[in-house]
């Protein structure tokens, strides 16, 4: 059964990304992409990725330590960087493996809870998630009608909504649980006990409350105004990296979009991104890329799809460069089958990898 939902899988992945590289490249004329690609400025290209890929993360990897205080405080930078990394590099390969090797690798290295640093993921993602949906409501305000011409059939702007209000609900509920944690553990062993056999119950409430716990950084205000602005300033620098890149094409109309026209570029192709499509949700970004900037702001296909080939294509080799360097480095030996188990309750923390 296993065997089969694994190909199962697979096949509805693969499925989509075929799908939308078929969106993406129905009337392209291959010619004229790469005589587009030919012409662009592969320095200032270069310099794109780098400020996203690399800036970025070394951003990403300082508000990631602040999730982490309420567990362990001296946990070096430069480890965060490389564990991000990392994670980065074997999303590229296998999408959502980076968020079981991220944490398990920091995890093992610094003795700390596999379940509590998974849980700093998901808050992780709930914060980039927000930041996606509050910059998508500002570019509505300015793009509304034409947004509506290009994604109407998608319903983008409704599903932003609902998505927001669920996630918003989801860090209240999260946040009682966290003042009432007495009562929580309470409630999930009551629980545990009516669905689950005896000798599951005390590891998987466990490994729930590790995960709750992962939000403690709740319970911090004077942690705040850091994340706050290390979660802006995330978000500045992946929307620079975007307009810098529209600086690399010859094409009057993509040079002279604004800083925030690259908001809602990076907005849109942020939403392709929540798909786990093999090769960094290939296919969904190229699709979202080529019709935001043709539809929205009037720029040809060719250009259009040679700026989302060159965004991705930067981006994974930037990724795999980065990361393949980082696992090296840090001889980290990777055992996905091992992880989820320690992940069902199996920790040790001194089980450190060298």
């Amino acid at each position: 059964m296993k065997k089969f939902s694994k190909i199962l899988r697979f096949v509805i992945l693969f499925g989509l990304l075929i799908f939308f590289l078929y969106l993406a490249f129905r009337d392209i004329n291959i010619e004229g992409l790469f005589i587009e690609l030919g012409r662009t400025n592969y320095f200032l290209a270069i310099l794109a990725m780098l400020i996203g890929v690399y800036v970025g993360s070394w951003i990403r990897a300082y508000r990631w330590k602040y999730f982490l205080y309420p567990e362990k405080k001296d946990i070096k930078l430069r480890d965060l960087f490389s564990a991000v990394m990392v994670g980065y590099f074997f999303n590229a390969l296998i999408p959502r493996a980076g968020e079981l090797s991220r944490p398990f690798l920091l995890a093992q290295k610094y003795g700390i809870s596999k379940a509590f640093t998974l849980g700093t993921i998901v808050v992780e993602r709930i914060f980039d998630m927000l930041s996606m949906f509050f910059v998508f409501g500002l570019c509505v305000m300015f793009y509304r009608d034409d947004l509506q011409k290009a994604f109407g059939a998608y319903n983008i702007e409704e599903i932003s909504l609902y998505f927001s209000i669920g996630m918003i609900l989801f860090v209240v509920v999260i946040s009682i649980m966290l003042l009432k944690f007495d009562k929580t553990e309470k409630f999930i062993d009551k629980i545990n006990k009516k669905i689950l056999p005896l000798k599951y119950q005390t590891k998987v409430s466990k490994i729930l409350l590790s995960l709750i716990s992962g939000f403690s950084f709740l319970k911090y205000p004077k942690y705040y105004f850091k994340i706050f602005t290390l979660t802006v300033l995330l978000w500045l620098d992946y929307a620079l990296s975007t307009w810098v890149l529209m600086s690399a094409f010859k094409n009057d109309i993509l040079n002279s979009l604004s800083y925030m026209d690259a908001n809602l570029v990076l907005t849109l192709t942020s939403f392709a991104q929540t798909l786990p499509l093999p090769g960094n949700s290939a296919g969904s970004f190229h699709f979202f890329i080529k019709t935001t900037l043709n539809v929205v702001f009037r720029v040809d296909n060719e250009t259009a799809l040679a700026f989302g080939t060159v965004n991705h294509l930067l981006g994974f080799i930037g990724i795999i460069t980065i990361g393949l360097y980082y696992s090296i480095k840090e001889n980290y030996k990777f055992n996905f089958k091992s992880s989820r188990e320690e992940s069902h309750g199996n920790e040790d923390p001194n089980n450190e990898e060298k």
